[in-house]
């Protein structure tokens, strides 16, 4: 029985899990001999950078995570794990970029139920907070930067901010700049133009549900990670929750198989599948002399950091017609907000790129005066900072130039995580794609 092991199980290492499960089962019902799946994860929640929370007595998310209707590989994946439940664990709705009533500078983008591209015109022609004139000038850029040049290396070497340098002061500040935030998690004036493109073009020129919101409606290790392990699990995988791995290095007996070293013994597996962040993966590998490329590439990389302030209200906020709205970045970008089981509403301030200063008593004093300069909310009945200090790699020109060039896969050893698809940002969507990936490889190379 061939063995493979899946090292973090974040979103990327819980799809390889159950792609490789669901092959699985299917070679089994053809006659083949089943492979032998275990999934390691250091910690007792699954999710990695988007899991469930607990503490205090409450369950919330270590940070905000938002789902295009793009996203078709992590939506597919959440489909089947939920079937007929679907409408209860995720609200997808049209686009709507609607800022906080309190900021000055108020702008409005809300898409309709129209066919494509339909309800992008009527959405843009009905906005709210741009002139004539700027309007006119965003869909000249979009139709020329949008529907021009396919070639992935036009915009390579480009910032955001030098794309969209022509276009009018108020769609830079109000929608290019935040949308590029949101997206990438990475300032305008140092993030790839060349991502940042390929995400308008996948939320843009596809059918109308394809730039929809989608907000989950339960916490991100629900909403995937762990129905995916209970599913392995049913197929005959195995699931070591709290079970860290020190180290992977070659079997000394010169097997070509790989050697996972744990706290208590050694094990070897014929795959692994490495499915963790990039600052981890130096940590993993052995010096061995076919890995030291990656790890190279690696070790010098940056990253963003991501602050989410939770906060409970009696009253003060309508989530149900707006879950999702702009803020004016001081100290947050977005306002998510839901209403909890028991009437309470949860409202969850995004800071993008955080690099402000202060203690988390300060900032989450600033967050909330942010949330009273729009809504009269009372005071919070509970509050909570959680910060990811390395929440994505920094998407510049020169890092996910960097990621192109490292191979997702040495011998038995595959890598899976949102960095290895260079072409979009580091999103659910890019980890569950590198997760499949990495696991067919392996299918491909045990069932042909």
């Amino acid at each position: 029985m061939k063995r493979v092991a899946i090292i973090g199980a974040g979103w990327a290492g819980c799809a390889a899990a159950l792609t490789l499960a669901q092959a699985n089962a299917n070679a089994s019902e053809r006659g083949k001999k089943p492979t032998s799946i275990t999934v390691f994860e250091a910690a007792r929640t699954p999710g990695g950078r988007a899991r469930r929370v607990d503490k205090d007595g409450r369950s919330f998310d270590n940070g905000q995570h938002l789902l295009l209707g793009a996203y078709t590989r992590s939506l597919e994946m959440i489909r089947s794990l939920h079937g007929a439940q679907l409408h209860e664990v995720i609200d997808q709705r049209p686009l709507a970029l609607v800022a906080a009533p309190g900021k000055p500078e108020r702008i409005s983008v809300q898409a309709k139920r129209l066919p494509a591209p339909l309800h992008l015109l009527h959405a843009m022609l009905t906005a709210r907070g741009l002139t004539i004139s700027d309007k006119l000038s965003i869909n000249l850029w979009c139709a020329r930067t949008l529907y021009g040049s396919r070639d992935s290396t036009a915009h390579a070497n480009q910032t955001v901010a030098e794309l969209i340098k022509t276009q009018p002061a108020r769609a830079k500040a109000w929608l290019w700049e935040p949308l590029c935030v949101a997206a990438l998690n990475t300032p305008a004036e140092r993030a790839s133009a060349s991502v940042f493109v390929e995400v308008l073009r996948r939320s843009f020129l596809g059918t109308a549900e394809a730039s929809d919101l989608v907000i989950p409606r339960v916490d991100l290790s629900a909403l995937l990670p762990q129905p995916a392990l209970e599913a392995l699990a049913r197929l005959g995988g195995e699931v070591r929750l709290g079970e860290a791995v020190n180290k992977i290095a070659p079997d000394s007996n010169g097997s070509g198989k790989t050697r996972i070293v744990l706290r208590e013994r050694d094990e070897v597996f014929d795959d692994v599948i490495v499915a963790v962040g990039p600052q981890h993966i130096e940590r993993l590998l052995d010096d061995c002399p076919h890995w030291i490329t990656a790890k190279a590439a690696l070790s010098g990389f940056s990253y963003e950091p991501i602050s989410t302030l939770h906060y409970e209200f009696s009253a003060g906020l309508d989530p149900e017609s707006s879950p999702m709205l702009m803020l004016d970045g001081e100290p947050g970008q977005w306002l998510f907000s839901h209403r909890l089981s028991n009437g309470q509403v949860r409202a969850s301030v995004v800071i993008s790129a955080h690099y402000r200063e202060g203690n988390a008593d300060e900032l989450l004093a600033d967050g909330f005066a942010q949330l009273k300069r729009n809504f009269a909310v009372p005071k919070p009945l509970w509050q909570q900072l959680i910060t990811e200090k390395r929440a994505t790699y920094a998407c510049t020109p020169i890092q996910t130039a960097k990621l192109r060039d490292i191979p997702k896969s040495i011998g038995g050893v595959h890598f899976a995580g949102d960095w290895c698809v260079p072409e979009l940002p580091a999103t659910l969507e890019a980890a569950v794609i590198s997760g499949e990936n990495a696991a067919r490889q392996i299918i491909e190379s045990l069932h042909g």
